[in-house]
């Protein structure tokens, strides 16, 4: 298996929302996630743990409700589609609505969880360690699309964070802010387009 480099990983990593069935090795699954455990974190606390699921059922139990927030929330924006818009709005609501669909049918479901501040933090306990756990989230993503596979970054989960939580044994004390949908992607990965960097940097002050 043939890996690429990290700069070609960043600039060709798309959001996967499609997937074929065929099974991810539990090694491969090893390698991305420990790739997340190289991510720097607040004093080094390492604050993370992350729950593998394959299990059909658990997964089906985790679709549909992530099927429920997801068609609620963006109701209104597939109603504006649908009356005209097209090109990218269009594509990407496409993805995004096949992923709420078929979620259960995804090899890897791969929630990143992290512990909450405590009384030490004034004004943010129990709050998410969202700083450590998302540049273990990115490590993630980018692991995964430097071997091949497919993967995107979803947080509609946590609407029904408690339900999912208990059916995973996930402890009250720790949240689960990141859910990464992991398997071979069905669709192509990039070159990705962004705004020139041009337009969005300021020097010394905006």
């Amino acid at each position: 298996m043939s890996e690429i480099g990290l700069f070609e990983a960043m600039y060709t990593a798309r959001a996967i929302r499609r997937f074929r069935p065929d099974p991810v090795p539990d090694e491969l699954v090893a390698k991305v996630v420990e790739a997340g455990t190289m991510a720097p974190s607040a004093t080094n606390a390492q604050p993370w743990a992350f729950v593998v699921v394959r299990d059909g059922d658990v997964k089906r139990f985790v679709q549909e409700r992530y099927a429920e927030t997801f068609h609620a929330a963006y109701a209104r924006a597939r109603d504006m589609i649908g009356r005209g818009a097209s090109g990218n709005p269009k594509r990407l609501l496409d993805a995004a609505t096949h992923l709420a669909d078929h979620l259960h049918e995804v090899p890897v479901l791969l929630f990143c969880c992290v512990t909450r501040y405590g009384a030490e933090h004034p004004g943010r306990e129990h709050q998410p360690r969202y700083d450590s756990i998302f540049p273990a989230v990115q490590n993630v993503l980018l692991a995964c699309r430097g071997v091949g596979l497919g993967a995107c970054l979803t947080t509609l989960h946590t609407v029904h964070e408690r339900e999912i939580h208990d059916r995973l044994g996930i402890p009250a004390e720790w949240a689960s802010p990141a859910m990464i949908p992991i398997g071979w992607p069905a669709d192509r990965h990039g070159p990705i387009r962004r705004r020139p960097v041009v337009e969005i940097i300021h020097l010394e002050r905006w």
